[in-house]
């Protein structure tokens, strides 16, 4: 193992074919910029070239060492701390893949430098870094808990998200304190669809009252979930038909829950609960009479025997508008200021082409640089992206993403597209 520290772990039959040494050294020294990437992406180069490749003054000559799989990891020590992001995120991706391979329990000295390369990483500035980093450990249980947990209190969802849904390192008792430090609604849905969710977890998340979140829940067919959170879930559904078409899909339905439900829904709604609950041995045909009188009394005085859809108005609306080319700037602006969520939402579902549960997930997520994506995505500009995030989000005025001096975009379309990528 100690090859792969120095640089020598390539079998050598797949080593591909070398310029001769001092040929290697002049390129590397004095060599252009295309040549200098070339040898600097041969694999079993010499561990002294690709270190000092490590160190070059081009970028991209260091990104492509940087993906080399048979550089020197005190090279790759120095990569991880180098200036460029297009150069960590490459190392990243390299070195995340070693780590399934990695026995912490014994004291070696390659697990010990891959590990402190990882930390290292997982502090990085830049989010797209450190969720390549959360990405490839979130599953494993043979790196520190430590790491996990750290991935796992991150204030960026991109980087949250994948140990929050799969890493087995974290506790109830951890995710617990997580749910209550008000976490942002993309982390919530993260923690919401892990296996086996239970019973004490279920009910924290419902009680956060995040739409997606409480979606999400319903969805994990693997989730426990007690009376006492099914309660909380169906006052919920009584303001969103999206809970409640997830909550009339659930299995395990008890007979205080349907009675809930049951005294704001139509016979309609109540038809496909039984449907799905009539062979419960808990739950008798006497029940369910007695609940379909209840809903006859209602409709008697005055009640509907339907459940209105949320936004149906707003999205006939925005589509109109798009429709007649009158769907612009100033109209979701106004939209936002007068409290129009669904307008907005549909709008903006409109304008980029995505669905609109994935806009409504991405600006109840609360994170700023993917809603900031979203906003350019729909060709609206920079300082709409500020009145999306802080009057429809709500994200607080010091985590705003502002836009640059020149009132522009402040990420590259690739980072934007990336984010977009990530909750699509």
């Amino acid at each position: 193992m100690l090859n792969w520290l120095f640089g020598t772990k390539q079998n050598k039959s797949k080593a591909d074919t070398l310029p001769p040494y001092e040929e290697s050294r002049g390129i590397a020294a004095k060599g252009t910029v295309t040549k200098r990437r070339w040898l600097a992406s041969r694999k079993g180069l010499q561990p002294e070239i690709l270190y000092y490749f490590a160190t070059d003054k081009n970028d991209s000559v260091r990104q492509t060492v940087a993906a080399n799989e048979t550089t020197p990891l005190q090279a790759d020590k120095i990569l991880s701390q180098d200036s460029s992001d297009s150069v960590r995120l490459e190392l990243a991706r390299k070195i995340s893949r070693l780590l399934p391979g990695i026995n912490i329990a014994r004291a070696d000295k390659v697990s010990q430098m891959v590990l402190e390369i990882i930390n290292v990483l997982a502090k990085d500035k830049t989010a797209r870094v450190r969720s390549i980093v959360s990405e490839e450990i979130k599953t494993l249980t043979n790196v520190p808990r430590e790491l996990v947990e750290e991935l796992a209190w991150d204030a960026e969802s991109i980087v949250s998200m994948p140990v929050l849904e799969y890493s087995p390192l974290l506790s109830d008792r951890h995710l617990l304190e997580i749910i209550r430090s008000g976490i942002a609604g993309g982390a919530l849905s993260a923690i919401a669809r892990r296996n086996e969710l239970s019973d004490t977890l279920s009910n924290a998340v419902a009680e956060e009252n995040v739409e997606p979140a409480t979606i999400h829940l319903l969805k994990n067919a693997t989730a426990s979930i007690n009376a006492e959170t099914y309660e909380i879930i169906a006052s919920a559904a009584q303001n969103s038909s999206d809970v409640l078409e997830n909550l009339i899909e659930r299995d395990d339905l008890t007979l205080s829950t349907i009675r809930r439900v049951a005294s704001f829904v139509g016979n309609a709604v109540l038809s496909r609960i039984i449907e799905r609950h009539k062979n419960k041995p808990d739950i008798t045909e006497e029940a369910f009479r007695d609940i379909r009188e209840q809903i006859g009394d209602r409709i008697k005085k005055g009640g509907a025997d339907n459940v209105a859809i949320p936004g149906e108005e707003a999205r006939q609306r925005a589509e109109k508008l798009y429709t007649d080319d009158g769907l612009d700037e100033t109209v979701i602006i106004r939209a936002i200021d007068q409290g129009e969520r669904m307008f907005v939402i549909h709008s903006l579902a409109l304008l980029t082409g995505f669905g609109w549960e994935n806009i409504r997930d991405v600006l109840n997520s609360k994170t700023g640089k993917t809603i900031v994506a979203l906003i350019w995505k729909a060709g609206l500009s920079a300082k709409a992206s500020v009145q999306v995030q802080s009057g429809f989000s709500d994200i607080p005025k010091p985590d705003l993403i502002m836009p640059d001096e020149g009132g522009g975009y402040t990420f590259s379309e690739e980072d934007m597209e990336w984010y977009l990528d990530f909750f699509s």
